[in-house]
């Protein structure tokens, strides 16, 4: 389990110091735009990447959407994201997703001293989700196949992430949750790897815009969202505050904020709109004692 342990400082480092919960990179934002508002997206995500944060936002609209994601993380970790939205029959919507994280080469040690060896983990999500609205409300589910990798030995599972999305006061305040990663890993080496699940929800809301008088363009738009996330394995309740600024639908500039992280506190980034394409970026300091900062680069496609 020397492997365990060190891959604990990388993969495990967002949640409380000390405590592992395995395949945490299940819990670390996969785009830009949500890592730049502290991951506050439960209640507002809309897109292709509703996949990951709350199966629901697919049935907002009957747009088709495709995107992806590069992540740079602790200690040169990277990762890669895809996701698609695609409306079916009846009302409902589809949405696909892969995630897969690479450690890298990494020294094993079990005493200071030279290394004892070089290891690599490799983690793989793929997911399919069903969204449709019900009663009033939106609903989505999604079924995930989970596998990893570390040294030579492999271990695969399951989870489910099951979430719900309403809108208010004409679309100007949208409400959502969402449960995630509830299931269950095989044995890797001796044990199995526990997942990090989690409950998260919260409001979006539009407290402010200025429309064009002729044409009712947006010229600038403020929306903020405040959430709250509570770890089941490590008994954590932790608070996501995010805001952006659209300026002309041209321009996004982004904040966020996010407490009892052990990785992070303050996020920021900005969002580019090229007619049918968003291009986004998430900057992340890490705190002292982490190499950082960290990167995000997200591209959607939306028809």
């Amino acid at each position: 389990m020397r492997a365990l342990t060190l891959l604990g400082l990388i993969f495990f480092a967002p949640s409380t110091m000390g405590q592992d919960t395995g395949l945490s990179f299940l819990r670390i934002g996969v785009n830009a735009r949500a890592a730049s508002m502290g991951d506050a997206q439960t209640a507002s995500v809309q897109n292709a990447f509703a996949t990951y944060w709350n199966p629901a936002g697919l049935a907002a609209t009957r747009k088709n959407s495709i995107a992806g994601s590069h992540r740079i993380w602790i200690g040169d970790v990277r990762a890669y994201d895809i996701a698609a939205q695609i409306p079916g029959s009846r009302g409902g919507t589809w949405g696909f997703a892969l995630t897969a994280t690479d450690s890298g080469d990494l020294e094993a040690r079990t005493q200071p001293g030279e290394p004892d060896g070089i290891f690599s983990a490799q983690f793989i999500s793929s997911g399919l989700s069903y969204a449709r609205v019900l009663l009033g409300l939106r609903t989505g589910l999604t079924l995930k196949y989970l596998r990893e990798r570390i040294f030579d030995t492999n271990a695969s599972g399951y989870a489910v992430d099951f979430g719900f999305q309403a809108n208010a006061f004409g679309k100007r305040l949208n409400l959502g949750a969402a449960l995630r990663n509830f299931g269950r890993m095989g044995i890797l080496e001796t044990e199995r790897t526990p997942l990090p699940r989690l409950v998260q929800g919260g409001i979006a809301f539009s407290p402010f815009q200025i429309i064009a008088i002729f044409d009712e363009a947006r010229l600038l738009d403020l929306m903020a969202s405040i959430e709250t996330s509570h770890l089941f394995d490590e008994n954590l309740t932790r608070l996501h505050i995010g805001a952006t600024v659209t300026i002309m639908d041209l321009v996004d500039l982004r904040g966020g904020y996010i407490s009892d992280d052990a990785l992070r506190t303050y996020t920021f980034g900005i969002g580019l709109f090229f007619d049918r394409i968003d291009a986004d970026y998430a900057y992340i300091p890490f705190e002292d004692g982490f190499d950082g900062p960290g990167h995000i680069l997200s591209l959607l496609y939306h028809w």
